[in-house]
């Protein structure tokens, strides 16, 4: 049997403390390097809009401010508690007008792989996954 993991927010809370403005910030915790099914982390975002081409399910839980999740001109607001289902295939903007920091999962945990996708904006280059080989 594979153990748990715990990750600690206190880990990343410098990166989330000292996010300039017009920024954001991605902690992929579990990754395939340890899941063969989910993916899910920390975003933090500080007044900034992030327009993303969805290609996996997620799920956002809004862990401080307010979130904004803009769909087809349709924004969907969490505030801490709130949680929401994305399914993929979805263009949207994640949106904020102060900080807020959002928990997420994403379905299925190699969703970069498959998209061919080498650059997240948040993400730190040595968190990218290598791409899959073309055959």
């Amino acid at each position: 049997m594979t153990a748990p993991s715990v990750f600690r927010i206190a880990d990343i809370q410098d990166r989330i403390d000292n996010l300039p403005e017009n920024g954001t910030y991605i902690k992929p915790f579990v990754t395939t390097a340890i899941s063969e099914s989910m993916a899910g982390g920390i975003n933090c975002l500080n007044k900034i809009s992030v327009p993303w081409d969805l290609t996996c399910d997620e799920m956002i839980y809004c862990l401080e401010g307010t979130f904004r999740l803009v769909v087809e001109e349709i924004s969907y607001e969490l505030n801490p508690g709130d949680l929401m289902y994305v399914p993929k295939d979805n263009h949207v903007k994640y949106e904020c007008d102060d900080k807020c920091v959002i928990f997420y999962t994403a379905y299925p945990v190699d969703w970069k792989q498959r998209a061919g996708i080498t650059h997240v904006p948040g993400i730190d280059s040595d968190e990218m996954p290598a791409p899959y080989e073309q055959k």
